[in-house]
């Protein structure tokens, strides 16, 4: 109905049309008439500036930098080149704009720098630079994360110092220099310097430097013979402590039932968070299994610290409460920690050396994890391992378990045989010929643990394992009271498996044991009767090689305080057979042991009335000498208090510093006895001498504050090496029985 109209109106509009087309096209040339003056073209334009990078000033020292820049605009790139005009007035980046001052004077100071235009040669800008001589260097400051210079310096592991050379410190006028570190005492030593960038950054190693002190010296680059040095301390914190770790513990309760943990967990920044599995001793025993638990550490300035877990819980721990388990630890390397099961800490700190009661009296050690023997099949245990468990027995007294197993990799223990590796040596049931083990399984998940039965006919053990390394694993036993006598416990073992280092299995003779070896074992000697006391011995002895006979032996004991020592006179003779099983009599003790590597074997006493367990490992590095003990050291010991009684036990654990001199012996020892804590108790004035001259062994000589009733601790070391030191406590009754090891810091 509309078409009629809207046909009208089309032939209606034809001429308006054609009028309105002109008019669009007149419109734009009058507005270009009216405003052409307003559209004209701005040409391009280019300023440079160059300021120096060190100092306030605007003047550039010999060697010296500055920073050019350029602003262009109106141009269709704000790129441009650099250059410097004449000969020996210094170089320029011809991209970045970074200007270096020429190393002397130029005979006119002032230099031009000009910036020009990628996009427009003429385009061009200069700025100017007044080069000046070298100054002296007045000071070198050295500020820490928080902008402070403190005094004196110390920074911590992998904490970083900035430093800065200055001409005039109250201007800001700096000295363009090269900057080195080295050791203070040690000039020549490169050990854990940790290093310095080209800006005056230096970082600390996780590890202190022989002496703790570096030297950070700026060096003009102007002037070889301008240097100015600061002394900065070195020492440790908490990054030392980083990445996964296997962890185990044993010791005993309050109530004397014995107890052990075994775990891993993955430390970095303070915090923590690991499984554990733990064997609590009683009628009947507890085990608990899996256990997930978080924790936090802090590590003090000579490399002990605390730790804490909080079991049971995915959420923060804090150092106080809720946490369910304490530590005291001290930091032999990134890799090694020994540390003690402590009473929870005190705020504010106690007044006096006692700091609390601690519910479980037990020591052991963290090792770094490398975490690629996990899997979550079979697991890479792979070769034969000789093994080293000890705990209790089933009527809860003193038990130690030796021997070997071969896994092949793949989750299978051969049965072993009197030609393949596979037996295991139980005191206080000792055997001449062990039974052989069984075949069985064993299985590591993916979170690192895993489990296995050992069985050798008379006995099935089932434990679980967390590795260590493809050569290392660490085992407690998870076995419960059985269903049919369920008021008899489990016995509770825990122990280490170390991989023996042969090129074939089986391969072993005589000429496993050679040359000087040191040994030391721990345990119960029960000749005076039940319970018996504990018993500790170290000692060394030189082994042949070739005919099985022992020669120039020592031994040190202290049994129940009754200390007795035997000094290069014994002898003895030794058996290996080809899987690596030995036996040994040093005078009128007699051992078992299982061959990790030449001279290095798991240990186990097997003399009449003696239940003990132990290593023996080669000694080089000898005659102990004053020298020998020179650095910072950390050390553990673990044993009996007063009482002598197994169930009394007691750890030590510290750290002290020797300058090699014999004397002057300083540092810091904890102390759990059978739950009564104290810490710090301080070490002053100690002294060591090596005795008899010429040997591997020393006597040492601790001055305590009043610690336990003792004013001293009497100690005997013999010489593994230079790093590591077996050590036994001497003092007889009441001071208690402890062994255990000192390890070398740095």
């Amino acid at each position: 109905m509309f078409e009629p109209n809207f046909h009208l109106g089309r032939g209606r509009v034809r001429w308006e049309r054609v009028f309105f087309f002109i008019t669009l096209i007149a419109v734009p040339a009058i507005l270009s008439s009216c405003g052409s003056s307003a559209s004209t073209a701005v040409a391009p334009s280019i300023t440079a500036s160059c300021v120096p990078t060190q100092g306030t000033g605007a003047d550039v020292t010999v060697l010296g930098t500055a920073q050019c820049t350029a602003t262009v605009l109106n141009a269709s790139s704000t790129l441009v080149n650099w250059s410097v005009s004449g000969t020996g007035n210094g170089s320029i980046d011809k991209t970045s704009g970074l200007y270096t001052a020429p190393a002397t004077v130029p005979s006119t100071n002032v230099v031009t720098i000009t910036a020009t235009s990628q996009v427009q040669s003429t385009l061009t800008a200069t700025a100017s630079l007044t080069i000046v001589a070298a100054t002296a260097i007045t000071a070198v400051v050295c500020n820490d994360s928080t902008g402070s210079s403190p005094s004196p310096l110390v920074v911590s592991s992998l904490n970083s110092l900035s430093c800065t050379a200055f001409a005039s410190v109250s201007s800001g006028t700096t000295v363009p220099v090269n900057w080195s570190v080295a050791n203070k005492n040690n000039p020549g030593s490169l050990l854990n310097l940790g290093g310095i960038s080209t800006l005056g950054v230096y970082t600390a190693p996780l590890v202190p430097p022989p002496g703790q002190m570096v030297s950070i010296t700026a060096t003009s680059k102007a002037l070889s013979t301008e240097t100015m040095s600061v002394t900065a301390t070195v020492v440790f914190g908490n990054a030392v402590l980083s990445g996964p770790y296997a962890f185990s513990t044993s010791g005993r309760l309050p109530t004397h039932a014995f107890w052990a943990r075994v775990g891993s967990l993955s430390a970095g920044g303070g915090s923590l968070i690991g499984i554990e599995d733990t064997n609590q001793g009683g009628t009947p025993n507890t085990v608990t299994t899996q256990r997930s638990f978080t924790g936090s550490y802090s590590i003090g300035p000579d490399g002990r610290g605390t730790m804490q877990f909080c079991e049971g819980t995915s959420a923060a721990c804090p150092q106080g409460p809720p946490a369910t388990a304490y530590f005291n630890i001290v930091v032999i390397s990134p890799q090694h920690i020994q540390m003690i099961e402590f009473s929870k800490p005190v705020t504010p700190p106690p007044t006096t050396a006692t700091a609390g009661s601690a519910a479980i009296i037990a020591g052991g050690e963290m090792i770094a994890q490398d975490q690629s023997v996990f899997s979550a099949g079979a697991g890479n245990l792979s070769g034969t391992y000789s093994f080293n468990f000890a705990g209790v027995s089933t009527s809860a007294t003193e038990e130690s378990v030796l021997g070997e197993f071969n896994a092949n990799g793949h989750g299978t223990i051969s049965q072993g045989s009197p030609t393949e590796p596979g037996e295991m040596d139980i005191n206080p049931t000792p055997v001449s010929l062990p039974a052989p083990l069984a075949l069985t399984t064993y299985s590591i998940s993916s979170n690192g643990r895993g489990t296995v039965t050992l069985n050798n006919g008379t006995v099935n053990l089932t434990f679980s394992i967390y590795p260590v390394s493809a050569s290392r694993a660490k085992f407690i036993e998870i076995d419960t009271a059985s269903l049919a006598t369920p008021t008899v416990p489990a016995s509770i073992l825990v122990g280490d498996a170390y991989i023996q280092q042969t090129s074939s299995t089986c391969g072993w003779a005589l000429n496993a044991l050679s040359g000087p070896t040191v040994f030391e074992t721990s345990g119960l000697n029960s000749l005076g009767g039940s319970p018996g006391v504990v018993i500790g011995d170290i000692g060394n002895f030189t082994a042949d090689g070739t005919t099985g006979a022992v020669s120039a032996a020592s031994i040190d004991e202290n049994s129940g305080g009754t200390v007795s020592s035997t000094v290069g006179t014994l002898t003895g003779n030794y058996t290996v057979d080809s899987c690596g099983r030995g036996t040994l009599t040093i005078g009128g003790h007699s051992y078992v042991f299982y061959i990790i590597s030449p001279s290095d074997a798991v240990l186990q006493e097997s003399t009449t009335g003696i239940i003990a367990h132990g290593f023996m490992l080669p000694s080089n590095g000898g005659p102990f000498v004053d020298t020998t003990l020179t650095g910072n050291y950390g050390f553990r010991l673990g044993g009996t208090d007063a009482a002598g009684t197994t169930g009394n036990r007691e750890d030590l654990l510290g750290q002290v510093t020797s300058a090699g001199l014999g004397t002057g012996l300083a540092g810091t020892l904890d102390l759990n006895d059978f739950g009564a804590t104290q810490t710090p108790v301080a070490i002053a004035n100690g002294t060591y001498l090596g005795a008899p001259a010429g040997s591997l062994r020393a006597t040492m000589n601790l001055p305590l504050s009043t610690i336990s009733g003792a004013t001293t601790r009497n100690l005997v070391l013999y010489m593994v090496s230079p790093k590591l030191f077996y050590v036994l406590d001497t003092d007889p009754a009441p001071a208690g029985t402890a062994v255990g090891v000192i390890n070398n810091q740095f």
